[in-house]
């Protein structure tokens, strides 16, 4: 505890920007040489005795001055006892629900195979995430059901002989979660539990926190949950027992760096190349140590225009209010699921809502909790970081439209009703543009997929053209273009290859976005995206949304000789009905109609195509698709999008062209797209 001192000293010494830069490599090299100086001499508990005179695991000092201090002390815990009862009630009921599951649940048992995550024994991650919420509700209850069933919890955790296998025994998410939440379980109950428990417990944390401290320091993939939660694991693990196994103090060192690293790499914009549902995930454990980092280091990770924007962008993505449902909430660009994941998002918001006293932020977290969209992985996180002075504020004063400009996403909406309409376009570099000029190797950027201008529609209450979800990256499942069968660099591999992108400076970009209350225009540009031996010379993508319920695609596609190019879009229904050249596609919400307004010279069909599924899932998977194809070597193209509830019948789109004008009417409305100047009135 010494040594932490020390370090807030130093941090609260630095108040000027150059110094404050100087904080952080002192504080490493402090915490560095002294892990180092007591790896010399340190032991795992099991075979170090006792030293006379020196503190053992049942010294009072160790107990009573030391523990618990990681998000908790006898402080905090006298304050969340009094807020349980009052502003916490309805969250502290989240949590002990989820406490008594994993009470009736058991502790699992050891299997090697889940048959399904492989090698990375993604069963283990429940075990780690279970283990502080017992803790928790056994220090708010004083009931010892939980105690029990924490220490079991616990010690199961330390007898299982692998934490993943092969190569990634010990060295990831399984062993990142399980040193977290054994981290917990020691620190919380370290009065309380017998000698024998603590013994146990400690000694792993030393052996498992050791396996992942020799791994940790050579990975360099800054922007990448598995490296987040991994080394927040080793961090909690190394906080709770320093003092007793000093060694561990470079751990927390080690961590402190890729923070660090990590936070220099962030883009200004607040979105995450990873979709929203692995949002939740790496901000989970972003944010549990730069809490720690604060709390115990005083490293403050918060001054950051990413974190002050993210909320935002969780926001944005999130589907119309009064079509959430527990599965259905988000966006899920890139590796992304309709219903998020279970880490969070209500308490990462009423963190953010916390530090930026941001109204809109707790104000979601609220209406997700509302549908039962709270976060199963770490309730206990909702007592730590609400703040009920933080006044709920619904979005309707923000604007509809959200242009995150590092990442290249826009979010429009009709309005903020609850029933409006919802367009996501997507067209920048892989893993935005600020680390795309920073970076010469991968940071990290296997969930991203290859889909420059690709967009999404919900609308009347449903997905209407969607995404292809957690899958094999192929442009072909994505809503934009092939060019004789082949997509963008990086495709065809269950990880998007992000060397190929950066090598390839496949750097797509959204180069103009303009919003009215009428109507929102974005344009994208990604002919850079695709590789230079396709010989694409132009793919410019000219989406006009006239708000509420149509949204005109215009494509511009030149490659340098005549090619097969192909468009597709993917309905989220089938589209077998034909009005014309249209595609109808319908089900008991809402009817799509696709009416490309350009067919001639073109093949057009409606059909299912065979998607490449993850490696876990042997089968493929069906995805409706709308294909229309060419032989060309420029193409001008255009293809209306209009929608309604399922009992009426969408506006169909009418297309004059009049020299370099292109004039689209929509009921008594006109829109003029010219050509010569790419201007749209």
């Amino acid at each position: 505890m010494k040594l932490i001192r020390v370090l807030r000293s130093i941090h609260k010494l630095c108040n000027m920007r150059l110094l404050r830069r100087l904080a952080i490599p002192a504080m490493l090299l402090l915490l560095t040489l002294a892990g180092r100086a007591a790896a010399l001499s340190s032991q795992p508990l099991i075979s170090q005795p006792p030293v006379a005179g020196a503190p053992t695991e049942t010294s009072p000092a160790l107990k009573i001055s030391e523990h618990p201090h990681l998000f908790i002390d006898a402080q905090k815990l006298d304050a969340l006892r009094v807020a349980i009862k009052t502003t916490h009630a309805a969250l502290w009921s989240n949590l002990l629900a989820t406490a008594d599951a994993a009470v009736r649940h058991g502790t699992p048992k050891y299997r090697a195979s889940d048959d399904g995550s492989g090698d990375e024994q993604l069963w283990q991650r429940e075990v780690g995430n279970a283990m502080p919420t017992l803790a928790m509700a056994w220090k708010l209850s004083g009931k010892r059901t939980y105690l029990d069933a924490a220490r079991a919890w616990a010690l199961a955790s330390c007898s299982y002989p692998t934490w993943g296998l092969g190569t990634r025994n010990g060295h990831d998410l399984a062993a990142g979660h399980q040193l977290f939440g054994l981290a917990m379980v020691y620190d919380w109950c370290h009065a309380d539990l017998d000698a024998e428990a603590l013994r146990t417990i400690r000694a792993t944390l030393e052996r498992r926190g050791a396996e992942m401290a020799a791994e940790i320091p050579g990975r360099h993939n800054f922007l990448q949950n598995h490296l987040w939660v991994d080394a927040c694991g080793m961090a909690a693990a190394g906080l709770a027992i320093q003092d007793e196994f000093p060694a561990a103090r470079g751990w927390v060192a080690c961590t402190l760096d890729k923070w660090r690293r990590t936070h220099e790499a962030l883009g200004p914009d607040g979105a995450s190349h990873e979709g929203a549902g692995y949002w939740s995930y790496g901000v989970e454990y972003l944010l549990k140590f730069m809490w720690l980092a604060r709390e115990q280091l005083g490293v403050d990770f918060y001054d950051n225009p990413w974190w002050r924007k993210t909320a935002d962008y969780r926001l944005y993505l999130s589907l119309p209010l009064h079509a959430m449902t527990p599965t259905n909430s988000v966006v899920d660009i890139a590796d992304g699921a309709r219903a998020g994941y279970s880490y969070g998002p209500d308490y990462l918001l009423r963190a953010l809502a916390h530090e930026f006293h941001d109204g809109h932020a707790q104000w979601l977290a609220a209406e997700l909790d509302a549908i039962r969209t709270d976060g199963l992985a770490s309730p206990w996180l909702n007592l730590i970081f609400y703040d009920p002075a933080i006044v709920p504020q619904p979005p309707n004063d923000l604007p509809t439209l959200r242009h995150f400009g590092d990442m290249d996403i826009v979010s429009a909406r009709s309005d903020w009703s609850g029933d409006e309409s919802l367009v996501v376009f997507k067209s920048g570099p892989y893993i935005g543009h600020k680390a795309f000029r920073d970076f010469t190797i991968d940071p990290g950027g296997g969930h991203v997929h290859p889909d420059a201008n690709h967009f999404v529609i919900f609308g009347a209450g449903d997905w209407l053209i969607r995404n292809d979800g957690y899958r094999w990256k192929w442009t072909a499942q994505e809503n934009t273009l092939l060019v004789n069968g082949s997509g963008q660099v990086g495709e065809g591999k269950m990880w998007f290859d992000g060397n190929a992108c950066l090598a390839a400076r496949a750097e797509a970009r959204i180069s103009r976005v303009n919003s009215t209350p009428a109507m929102d225009v974005m344009t994208g540009e990604a002919e850079k995206a695709y590789p230079a031996a396709l010989g694409l010379t132009r793919y410019h993508r000219h989406l006009l949304f006239l708000k509420p319920d149509v949204l005109i695609v215009i494509d511009d596609i030149a490659v340098n000789k005549k090619a097969k190019l192909e468009l597709r879009f993917h309905p989220e229904h089938a589209a077998r009905e034909r009005d014309g050249s249209a595609f109808l596609s319908h089900d008991d919400a809402a009817v799509l109609r696709v009416d490309p307004l350009t067919p001639e010279g073109l093949t057009l069909s409606s059909e299912v195509i065979a998607g490449q599924n993850r490696s876990v899932d042997k089968k493929p998977f069906a995805m409706e698709t709308i294909r229309m194809q060419c032989d060309a070597a420029t193409w001008r193209n255009a293809v209306a999008f209009s929608w309604c509830g399922a009992l009426k019948a969408p506006v169909a789109v009418q297309l004059k062209q009049d020299g370099t004008r292109w004039i689209f009417s929509v009921g008594s409305r006109t829109v003029t797209f010219d050509w010569q100047d790419e201007s749209v009135r």
